[in-house]
């Protein structure tokens, strides 16, 4: 039967974000009987005429003569009350009262039609119609409460409360007339005739906004919603915040529907339970599986709504969780019991990243072997009489269908039940099938929607459909539910689930064969264990077939096949976790602060047995240390607390395993593999493990130094190196002696001030110091440092090095340095945050000339609205050819350059075509994953995932990308949180070097298993954040294979013209050339032959030249340009190429 899903959107749009209350142990539930003017004459837009029982249809089930009594009420709350104690486990009572207590109902004198209107006003807009609807059903509602608070028997809301703490009080509206969903009836959406009728609508604090145009002395309405409602004089309530609304019927049109769905439903909102389905968009999220979606408590024509999928039971703290973490070769196995069974344990937790997780749950039509349920029968009377009626749940139809079909006949169904449905032995009952559910949950969705009263909402242009924060992981493959289709007769038809979406199940086609029975959910395809954004766990989920297991069988929803579900009520699932996982590990792991970036480095620390200890530090200064396996090493000193998702926003202690004190916030961090060295803006801290024990060494940086000028705050650094330790502050550049005693001196950089710096070896003993800064400043001077901590570095009596570049204002720029042409010189990479890249031969003694200056995009240079991107170089050779390239992020682009500063062929990559990627502001990684010895490229990225790419600028696809953070939108770009990774060899007796990735206040490791050995030790690799533990920014070139000999040609290899065609006038050339040119000429010429534009290019070498060209007086034409170049040999060559102009 095809819900009325539509209808939600069309009035949900507008009340769409009503809150909620919390839920206590016994709810009391005051229900209100309201009924309206009656119609005269009979308006045929609503069902009846607005009083109880004036329906004139026939339906055994809440039989419309009966509608208008309490008992009718009491009994249907009854079912609630009993359908609550299952769904909590015992630990909730619905107590309930019908008001008025004697008598028939509280009056409204204005008809149903006065307060739902159907037809939008001459030159109205939509949404001023919809705006109109939802002021009008409020009003209705303060009208009902009015009716019943002035009432002359007195009114129910000055009923003294319970002194009860535990007793909470609501409120129901349950006023005659029928519910718009089903109209229509047998007939389908084609057949509605009364628009009329009233939705069931939950009325939250938000709500009561619509009526602030009336000025009602009782209604209250604020800024902040949570002190939104009625204040009535002389109530025992304080306010009026929320009320549920129910209609007499739900049966339309010769359908019989039933109530019980819409009481429970409403009575979960007042609980606290949001609604799962889309109420923007008006579509079913969740299916039949869960009775906050409209189509699980519309299960059974709404008389047997299905029970709370795991995650609200979890939330409620109805169901405890078993949290399970299976590692490499150590799967995990649970029987799972049914769900609101009580044999054991029912949901099961497996993370899949640091915010999303899986729960998996044993979901059960019938408990018993024979597979049949009970349902209880009774009248709208005062008398206790229950009919008892047993049925097979496959055949629970035949309780409340009109008609019985079979093979497309149908014939009336006279088994059918008569009066009302007072409860059923399983309230799982009319699920579509038994089996074993995989829910994936998106904690940080859940966060920021559940205030809302929703779980699941269109995201409009941010998400759309993408992000959820609950889905059902359908295991067929077949991702229907939530999707509109179209039915033969092309109206919208949707799936709201079958056998086919729980495990086991196996299906027959329509000629009898069978298929394999589906037992398993993997890491890929289209039913997996993914996060929302693709990432990759490498979680497999495996349900055994019970030996015992009862056989049911149903059809699936769209192609017709026979579909057979395997039922027990304790089914046993095993997951594991093979790929990518670390043996024992602890991870993903909560390390309870924010990470910051570059913030963690590898000591040794031999009283663990991974001889591995991790310390990583937090964006306020705080160090922490763990072992390779996420484990802690000594005890904790103190904790932070952390607010879960749940009912009652329950506070977890989360505790923090700090090697010292905090000294502030951290500019950075380094170690020597035996002692880490963190530098704060006013401190310098040395940490060592003695016996197991941290023990700390601190340099108070504010404290003057004979001869230096005073450190305002350090802004750059720690480098390690040959017992010495570098930095910079706002007054220069910093050495210090790593004796017992740690002991610095100062070098001037001469006005630099710094952001960033490195330290390029030069020879065995001859280092640069090489400091880059504002205004496009680098700064490089040479000097001796022997491997003795109690010698000062012996600094060059030449002049430094020195060199500006013409950037654009506030560009901020990075430094890294390497041998990029292998001609024995290093160069210093200075990588801009807006899109400056530039290389400078380290000399000293005079003014530098750059090696070459490119621009890309980047930053602010970008378009993706990110003034400055701060993320790091990487270099290391990741083609095989001998010589470093120069890796580097920025506006959602992977940019891969040659020693030349151009592109690699295939780059730039772009990394999401979707909601782009940017503000990356941590390094790329530059180590193999596949196997082929050849460095592959890591990009951590803010959305939680870790991207691989290899040189050729293809993605890597198998277990890539890894779910190694959490994704959470943010309000500005300047949110942005940065992943950090780092890759290294921690784990002893491990396959693969290990990958770790710091994220918000979480640490995620995987092992690499498919890398070469010693991935992360090769010589073209560039497996940690600034080279290495010590943070030096040098790449030794010297220790990478032969370079590829290429005979030297005199040839034009490449000749093109960016972009093409050219717009706006500026554009670039670029060539490849044999060998070196003593000269280069670009002449474009127009159709006639005549020569329009020419210029010679300067400085060229032998391989890749780039040009700036202005072709700004050019006309919109196609042009033919020729290349000339005149080699050192005396030949000539040339080279034609066509470009458009656009003007």
């Amino acid at each position: 039967m095809k819900l009325n899903a539509k209808i939600f959107a069309l009035f949900l749009g507008v009340l769409s974000f009503a809150s909620f209350t919390h839920a206590a142990d016994t709810l009391e539930v005051f229900v209100l009987r309201v009924q309206f003017k009656k119609e005269s004459p009979d308006n045929s837009l609503t069902t009846g005429t607005g009083r109880f029982g004036s329906d004139t249809a026939t339906y055994n089930l809440d039989p419309s003569e009966s509608r208008g009594n309490k008992y009718y009420w009491e009994k249907h709350l009854q079912f609630a009350n009993s359908y609550y104690q299952a769904a909590s486990g015992g630990k909730l009572v619905i107590k309930t009262t019908i008001f008025p207590e004697n008598g028939t109902a509280y009056e409204i004198n204005k008809p149903i039609i006065d307060y739902n209107r159907t037809q939008k006003l001459k030159g109205e807009k939509t949404a001023a119609y919809d705006e109109a609807r939802s002021h009008d059903y409020l009003r209705f509602v303060y009208d009902a409460v009015m009716a019943a608070h002035k009432s002359e028997d007195g009114s129910p809301f000055k009923i003294p409360l319970s002194e009860n703490p535990n007793t909470r009080r609501s409120f129901m509206i349950a006023h005659a007339g029928a519910n718009r969903l089903l109209d229509g009836g047998s007939m389908g959406t084609k057949g509605a005739n009364t628009p009329g009728d009233f939705l069931d609508i939950y009325i939250g604090r938000p709500d009561w906004i619509y009526l602030q145009s009336d000025s009602l002395p009782e209604l209250v309405v604020s800024d902040d919603s949570l002190y939104n409602g009625l204040v009535l004089k002389g109530s025992a309530i304080d306010t009026l915040k929320s009320i549920m609304v129910v209609s007499e019927t739900a049966s339309q049109d010769g359908l019989n529907w039933g109530i019980n769905g819409i009481v429970v439903n409403q009575i979960g909102r007042e609980l606290g339970m949001p609604d799962t389905y889309d109420r923007v968009q008006g579509i079913s999220r969740l299916g039949y599986f869960d009775v906050m979606d409209f189509a699980g408590y519309n299960t059974g024509n709404g008389f047997f709504p299905v029970l709370p999928a795991a995650w609200e039971r979890a939330y409620m703290g109805w169901s405890a969780v078993k949290e399970v973490h299976p590692t490499a070769g150590h799967p995990v196995t649970v029987d799972i019991a049914a769900a609101g069974s009580g044999l054991g344990t029912e949901i099961v937790k497996v993370a899949l990243s640091a915010n999303e997780y899986i729960l998996i749950e044993n979901r059960q039509r019938s408990w018993e072997k024979d597979g049949k349920v009970t349902v209880y029968l009774g009248e709208a009377k005062q008398n206790n009489d229950v009919e008892k009626r047993s049925v097979i749940a496959d055949s629970l139809n035949t309780v409340f269908e009109d008609s019985l079909c079979t093979d497309g006949k149908c014939k009336r169904n006279t088994n059918m039940a008569k009066g009302l449905v007072l409860g059923v032995s399983s309230f799982d009952a009319a699920l579509p099938a038994s089996g074993i559910a995989v829910w994936k949950v998106n904690d940080w969705y859940l966060r920021e929607a559940v205030q809302y009263g929703a779980a699941n909402l269109w995201g409009g242009d941010d998400f759309r459909d993408h992000q959820f924060g609950l889905s059902l992981v359908e295991s067929d493959g077949v991702l229907s539910i939530g999707k509109t289709f179209k039915n033969a007769i092309g109206e919208d038809a949707y799936d709201f689930g079958g056998g086919t979406d729980l495990l086991p199940h196996a299906r027959y086609s329509k000629d009898k064969k069978p298929t394999d029975t589906v037992k398993t959910i993997l890491p890929t395809g289209y039913a997996n264990t993914a996060t929302t954004l693709g990432g990759h766990t490498g979680i497999k989920i495996s349900v055994e077939v019970p030996k015992d297991a009862r056989i049911e069988r149903n059809a699936n929803s769209f192609k017709g096949d026979s579909v057979y579900n395997f039922a027990a009520p304790i089914i046993r699932v095993t997951i594991s976790v093979d790929d990518g996982s670390i043996e024992n590990s602890k991870f993903p792991k909560n390390v309870g602060l924010a990470n910051a970036v570059r913030g963690a480095v590898f000591v040794n620390y031999e009283n663990d047995e991974t001889g591995k200890a991790v310390v990583f530090a937090s964006e306020d200064g705080t160090l922490q240390a763990m072992n390779a396996l996420g484990d802690s090493l000594f005890a904790s000193d103190t904790s932070v607390v952390i607010e879960q998702v749940s009912k009652n926003n329950a506070k977890v202690e989360q505790l923090l395993y700090r090697v010292g004190p905090n000294y502030g916030p951290l500019v950075g961090l380094a170690g020597d593999g035996e002692r880490v060295y963190s530098l704060h803006k006013k401190y310098l801290v040395r940490t060592s493990f003695n016996a197991g024990v941290p023990m700390q060494d601190v340099m108070d940086l504010q404290k003057s130094v004979s001869g230096a000028p005073a450190i305002k705050s350090a802004l750059v650094g720690p480098i390690v190196a040959n017992s010495h330790l570098f930095f910079a502050s706002d007054s220069g550049f910093w050495t210090v002696n790593l004796t017992d005693e740690m002991t610095r001196t100062f070098t001037s950089t001469e006005g630099v001030r710094p952001q960033d710096m490195a330290l390029c070896k030069v020879d065995k003993k001859d280092y640069f110091g090489v400091v880059v800064g504002d205004e496009g400043k680098i700064f490089m001077r040479k000097f001796t440092l022997e491997d003795k901590a109690d010698e000062r570095p012996s600094f060059s009596k030449q002049k430094a090095g020195y060199a500006q570049l013409s950037v654009a204002s506030g560009e901020k720029f990075r430094v890294a340095c390497t041998d990029l042409d292998r001609d024995g010189t290093v160069e210093a990479v200075m990588l801009g945050s807006r899109g400056t890249i530039a290389s400078f031969k380290l000399s000293e003694g005079d003014k530098l000339n750059a090696e070459w200056v490119r621009d890309y995009k980047r930053g602010a240079s970008g378009k993706n609205g990110l003034t400055d991107e701060n993320s790091g170089i990487a270099l290391g050779d990741i083609n095989n050819d001998g010589y470093p390239e120069i890796v580097f992020l920025g506006d959602n682009l992977v940019y891969a350059l040659d020693r030349f500063g151009l592109p690699l062929d295939g780059f730039p990559v772009t990394i999401n075509r979707g909601a782009p990627i940017l503000g990356f502001q941590s390094d790329p990684l530059l180590v193999d994953v596949t196997g082929d010895k050849i460095p592959e490229i890591l990009v951590p990225s803010n959305n939680g995932l870790v991207y691989a790419y290899t040189s050729a600028g293809k993605r890597v696809s198998d277990r890539f990308p890894i779910a190694a953070g959490s994704y959470e939108l943010t309000d500005s770009l300047s949110q942005l949180v940065p992943m950090s990774i780092f890759v290294t060899d921690a784990v002893k007796e491990s396959k693969g070097p290990e990958l770790y990735a710091f994220h918000r206040n979480s640490v995620a490791a995987f092992r690499l298993d498919k890398a070469a050995n010693g991935a992360e030790k090769t010589a073209a690799a560039w497996a940690l954040p600034a080279g290495g533990n010590e943070r030096t920014g040098f790449f030794d070139a010297s220790k990478l294979g032969d370079i590829n000999a290429i005979k030297s040609r005199d040839e034009i290899s490449e000749f093109f013209i960016y972009p093409n065609p050219v717009r706006g006038g500026d554009a670039k050339v670029r060539m490849e050339l044999g060998a070196k040119p003593q000269s280069i000429k670009l002449e474009l010429y127009d159709i006639t032959g005549l020569c329009v534009f020419k210029t010679n290019i300067p400085d060229g070498v032998a391989g890749k030249n780039q040009a700036n060209l202005d072709l700004r007086n050019l006309g919109s034409d196609v042009y033919t340009a020729r290349l000339k170049v005149k080699f050192q040999s005396g030949k000539t060559k040339q080279k034609l190429y066509r470009v458009g102009v656009v003007r």
